[in-house]
């Protein structure tokens, strides 16, 4: 009763263009956030200007099924360390000086702020300037930060599946984007960025009914568990 080929399979089989097929696609050799951690490791970069490179490299040497007409689409990385809400974002704070997401971070914060002194009254911190936040490793309260860490944590998602559908459609038009193939339990915010971009947001469930498995309040897109 198998109709298809699903994630990481022969593609010698699927090359023989009789059962329709996934493509895959694995982000390799990203820059990451020192800061950050995850089951399978460190997060990308996606504010880092080589994260799009790294991307474009990526989806051009693993592009196999791009403009085939048995190849439905593409997943593109897989059961990634998104973490918790705001998780990211502490972990850009917590990374060297001259990391993208965490000079991105800081832009954004004195964007909203002006004063380091506005934002030292919110988070309850005493850093003595914008420099001084950037060179230090130190985090704050998560609740006293939540707004501001929650709404980092959006852009990274946001960003990185932007990047990653602009970078699909270069090579595979015609394909849908499959996502990244969530696993265990993801937030509600990393799922409603993935709807803004994906075709069919993906799930690994490995669970004995699909009773609870849905998607955020708002959100109308497919579903579709690749391992289960």
């Amino acid at each position: 009763g198998m109709n298809t080929f699903g994630n990481v399979s022969d593609m010698d089989a699927a090359a023989q263009q009789k059962t329709p097929y996934t493509g895959t696609v694995w982000i390799r050799k990203t820059p990451k956030i020192e800061g950050s951690n995850g089951y399978w490791g460190k997060f990308h970069d996606v504010f880092d200007p080589g994260f799009r490179k790294a991307v474009r490299r990526s989806m051009e040497s693993q592009k196999e099924g791009a403009g085939d007409p048995w190849c439905m689409g593409f997943f593109v990385d897989n059961e990634m360390s998104w973490g918790d809400l705001g998780s990211l974002s502490l972990g850009a704070l917590k990374s060297p000086a001259d990391q993208s997401a965490k000079q991105e971070f800081i832009n954004d914060l004195k964007s909203k702020y002006g004063q380091i002194e506005k934002l030292n009254s919110i988070w309850e911190t005493n850093h003595k300037s914008w420099s001084a936040l950037l060179n230090t490793s130190e985090t704050p309260d998560s609740l006293l930060a939540k707004t501001d860490l929650d709404a980092f944590y959006e852009k990274i998602a946001e960003t990185y599946f932007q990047i990653v559908k602009e970078e699909l459609n270069r090579i595979a038009p015609n394909q849908l984007y499959l996502g990244c193939r969530f696993a265990w339990a993801n937030n509600d915010v990393t799922i409603k960025a993935s709807a803004k971009y994906c075709d069919i947001i993906s799930f690994n469930k490995y669970e004995y009914s699909i009773e609870n498995v849905g998607l955020p309040k708002g959100v109308d897109k497919p579903i579709m568990i690749g391992e289960f």
